[in-house]
């Protein structure tokens, strides 16, 4: 309550979003204190007297607090933002909320909490935000008016552009000088699970690491990943988060994998949930297919690694994908061959 909070939300983008406002706060000098829901590397935020970062809390002396603000239960209400940041609002956590309506509804509640004098930092012309940001008295900011000449970020997509636009945004809010935070939106590498580059397979393949798990995540990531790579082999390995949130989504599923050459499926990863027994990977499996592509399930995490290895080849790409275990799959792929002795 005695800092100067500014809460990144959305449903999609959240913490890398939260990461880039993090870094450009430190290299500006302000010292914020940060939580965000991943490991915020030392190669993205740099040193600090010495030392390098791996952990998902910075306890800085600034009066800034940058906290990534989750709307699972609407938790994200316990906060007092004197800046708001809405990437995005999408149907999900439907376990918990009623509906699209019921989202919104959290959203704005959270909006109303801003003071006169705080900012609202959003695309103020999509359709679900512009409900969220309905009859607030605080100064509404669109993200997507800025422009950002000759800025070339390391992370892929179109998606982590609009996240580097929103955090710029936030930057000019504060009155941080423009070259200083372009700078430091140039040399962010990414949070940890978040398109990370794991490393070469050991037939040569390039592994990487994503968290998503909602199918316009998926769709974003697979885009930029396809940017990167147009003319590769991507294969994805997919395990899909919660029986209701795959049940829900289901059809999206069939068709979030676009951009991927292969899809290859792991046993759904309950989290909090039980097996009701009316939905599975192979499910997902026939969805995919149904759109004309090619998907496989497997059972277990070495089957997955030794399919993928085998599909994307010495020259391919390997995208290990989901918000449960499937890291797992990349650590199995780049680990270091068994000395035999």
């Amino acid at each position: 309550r005695d800092k100067f909070t500014i809460a990144v939300s959305g449903t999609h983008g959240k913490t890398t979003t939260t990461a880039l406002i993090a870094k450009i706060l430190m290299e500006a000098g302000l010292d914020p204190t940060v939580i965000v829901g991943s490991f915020l590397q030392g190669s993205t935020l740099g040193r600090k007297k010495g030392r390098t970062f791996k952990t998902n809390f910075i306890s800085g002396r600034g009066k800034y607090f940058v906290v990534e603000a989750c709307e699972y239960r609407r938790s994200f209400l316990h906060l007092l933002p004197r800046v708001l940041v809405l990437t995005n609002i999408d149907a999900d956590h439907l376990d918990y909320y009623k509906d699209m309506n019921d989202i919104i509804s959290a959203f704005n509640e959270l909006a109303t909490k801003v003071p006169k004098s705080g900012f609202v930092v959003s695309d103020v012309k999509d359709k679900n935000i512009k409900l969220a940001i309905k009859n607030l008295s605080c100064k509404i900011v669109d993200y997507k008016k800025l422009k950002i000449e000759n800025c070339k970020l390391k992370i892929p997509g179109q998606h982590n552009i609009l996240n580097a636009h929103a955090a710029l945004a936030v930057a000019k809010i504060l009155g941080i000088d423009e070259k200083s935070a372009l700078k430091s939106l140039e040399n962010f590498s990414g949070a940890w699970r978040r398109f990370e580059y794991r490393g070469k397979a050991k037939n040569g393949a390039l592994v990487y690491d994503d968290y998503g798990h909602h199918p316009t995540e998926i769709i974003a990531t697979l885009s930029g990943a396809r940017e990167l790579f147009p003319k590769q082999k991507i294969i994805v390995v997919f395990q899909p988060h919660l029986y209701s949130r795959t049940k829900d989504h289901l059809k999206a599923f069939g068709k979030c994998f676009r951009d991927a050459s292969e899809v290859i499926l792991l046993p759904i990863y309950p989290a909090r949930e039980k097996n009701p027994g009316n939905i599975s990977s192979e499910m997902v499996v026939k969805e995919i297919k149904e759109n004309d592509q090619s998907a496989c399930s497997v059972a277990t995490f070495a089957e997955a690694a030794k399919k993928a290895a085998t599909l994307a080849g010495g020259s391919g790409v390997i995208i290990t994908m989901g918000a449960g275990e499937t890291n797992k799959v990349a650590d199995i792929l780049i680990l270091p061959l068994p000395v035999v002795r």
